[in-house]
């Protein structure tokens, strides 16, 4: 089941950024290796995708939506990636773009 994520070029750099601290976390059970394998594949997905959105400089392409394709289970992981590191988020700006998308992946996974 393959759920569609549509971002601006500015969030995705954001999601990107936010999610990651998740490379500089150790695993030590079983289980939270397994976890650990998830999310680092969701944060290698997105910051492609922030590579790709960094290169949409321009006026014509910073409106234009960036896909990601994501299964559900990795769809789950960066839903709850997010809702742990929208806690240590001050900005209030990066704080709504992060909710915003939150709120996007909690409809779709409903």
């Amino acid at each position: 089941m393959k759920i569609d994520l549509r971002l601006t070029p500015e969030n995705a750099i954001i999601i990107a950024a936010t999610i990651e601290a998740v490379y500089n976390t150790n695993a030590i059970t079983r289980r939270n290796k397994a976890v650990l394998s998830i999310a680092l594949d969701v944060a290698a997905k997105l910051d492609a995708k922030a590579v790709l959105a960094k290169g949409k400089k321009n006026h014509f392409d910073a409106k234009k939506k960036i896909k990601v394709s994501l299964k559900f289970h990795e769809a789950d992981m960066l839903e709850l990636l997010l809702l742990q590191q929208i806690k240590n988020v001050q900005e209030p700006y990066i704080r709504q773009q992060i909710q915003k998308t939150i709120d996007d992946l909690n409809q779709k996974l409903a």
